[in-house]
């Protein structure tokens, strides 16, 4: 059993163990609803997203109850000692260890008699990432994915029309695009920052045909797709085309592409609100990340779920179906800060043919929510 699987079962543990019987449910009036503390921009959305909620469902109170720090660890003890809200937040990596231990509710229940609830018009792979052996266990909320920003005056100067679209393209430009204009061995600007994050370099696994984990759990870390794979995103750095946000005295990959210390970063559309507030006279593009195999992406997604105990199902399902379903979701997703889960939403807000959006849109066919066990 893997560290987080092991934690998460320790907690389900221990709650079982030293509270059953004891299930404390919350006012009968009051819906409770927690999440994470995000920015302040979420937080107005999803406050004004409520608002919209209490104006049609005056009859259900929600009390919204973020929980600041330490979510995953903190969620996982509210849901072994019977406190956990009526709906939360649920990450996608982590979702299949709550579905294992069975502490969710299932929700066909709810679907099955509310015929106004689409669940086709969720992206399949982000359905997928909620769902264990045709049970659905949250609804997704939102998602967002990697792409390649690229920065449009470095390449008009080195005279590169199109950026990357293959592994060797993008050794090759981001070779041409690391400048040492003083010769000191501490290049000014580098062709592409990356992170030392598994998740980023899963997408070039997703590229080489690997995989993380099969369909059983089985670990397929020493496949040869996978190694590959490994080489030659850490291959970018040991070959001195790429380097670290660190490197270049930037916190995050976001903050060095803000600076123009390099010409390409791999992130999500969260990078735009932030050049836009931070950095507005950076001129950018954005472009699929570049294929080796084929074409892959890795993406994260959180959903709605209820606890397995949850007092108040049909209130919480009729709020979980608001903030999941059209409108809702048009509301939290309608500023791009997050991406939406439903492709009628995606339509709706002119996604699709966004000059910048229209590509994470596009990679939809080929992401992968990374996911552990």
């Amino acid at each position: 059993m893997k560290p987080a699987s092991c934690k998460i079962w320790l907690w389900f543990i221990l709650g079982g163990t030293l509270f059953a019987g004891c299930r404390i449910s919350s006012s009968p009036e009051a819906v409770r609803l927690s999440g994470w503390v995000s920015s302040p921009s979420e937080e107005r959305l999803l406050e004004k997203t409520l608002a919209r909620f209490r104006e049609k469902y005056p009859d259900i109170l929600v009390k919204y109850e973020p929980i600041p720090g330490n979510y995953s660890e903190k969620i996982q003890l509210m849901l072994g000692t019977y406190t956990a809200p009526d709906l939360f937040y649920l990450k996608g990596e982590t979702a299949p260890s709550y579905m294992r231990f069975n502490v969710l509710m299932p929700l066909n229940q709810f679907v099955e008699k509310d015929t106004s609830f689409d669940v086709e018009d969720f992206y399949p792979f982000l359905l997928k990432a909620f769902t264990k052996d045709t049970i659905y266990y949250g609804f997704p909320k939102d998602f967002n994915l990697y792409v390649l920003f690229y920065n449009k005056k470095m390449f008009a100067k080195a005279g590169i029309a199109i950026p990357p679209q293959t592994w060797q393209e993008l050794v090759q430009i981001s070779r041409v695009l690391t400048l040492d204009q003083d010769h000191d061995g501490q290049p000014e600007q580098w062709g592409l920052v990356i992170e030392p994050s598994i998740e980023m370099a899963m997408a070039f696994v997703y590229q080489n045909g690997g995989q993380f984990q099969d369909e059983n759990g089985n670990l397929r870390i020493t496949d040869p797709e996978f190694l590959e794979a490994m080489e030659f995103y850490y291959g970018l750095y040991r070959e001195g085309v790429a380097t670290l946000p660190t490197q270049v005295g930037a916190t995050w990959n976001g903050d060095a592409f803000g600076r123009e210390r390099c010409a390409m970063i791999i992130a999500g559309s969260w990078v735009i609100p932030f050049l836009k507030d931070n950095y507005p006279k950076v001129e950018y593009g954005v472009s699929l990340l570049p294929a080796g195999k084929r074409r892959g992406t890795v993406a994260f997604t959180n959903a709605y779920a209820m606890p397995e105990y949850c007092q108040k199902p049909q209130q919480t399902w009729i709020l979980l179906r608001y903030l999941t379903g059209k409108e809702g979701m048009a509301q939290w997703t309608s500023l791009g800060l997050a991406l939406p889960a439903r492709k009628s939403v995606a339509r709706t807000l002119g996604f699709y043919h966004h000059p910048v959006y229209k590509y994470f849109m596009e990679s939809t066919a080929f992401a992968h929510v990374f996911q552990v066990s």
